[in-house]
């Protein structure tokens, strides 16, 4: 009867650390350096959801708006603020 016990045990201790491996996902929500380039106005894109996080786009690209969904474009390091200044990131 010991023995069952310390399976079931075991399979719940292997089930509990399944789960939180599953959860933890390292760098998920973590956004890369840069910015998404600024979209002129009036730009409205494809209505399709290309990406979901920097993190799902390839090296050196961010998620981005595209005037309707999100698709994957080069990141900018410098952002020009209202007033003319230069933002660096």
């Amino acid at each position: 009867m010991k023995t069952v016990t310390v399976f079931v045990l075991l399979a719940f201790v292997v089930m509990g650390l399944e789960v939180a491996w599953a959860q933890k996902s390292p760098g998920k929500g973590r956004q890369r350096p840069g910015f998404c380039p600024e979209l002129p106005k009036g730009t409205v894109g494809i209505c399709v959801e290309r990406c979901s996080g920097d993190d799902s786009c390839p090296v050196g690209m961010k998620c981005c708006s595209n005037g309707c969904g999100h698709v994957c474009k080069g990141a900018v390091f410098k952002k020009v603020g209202s007033g003319g200044r230069v933002k660096v990131n």
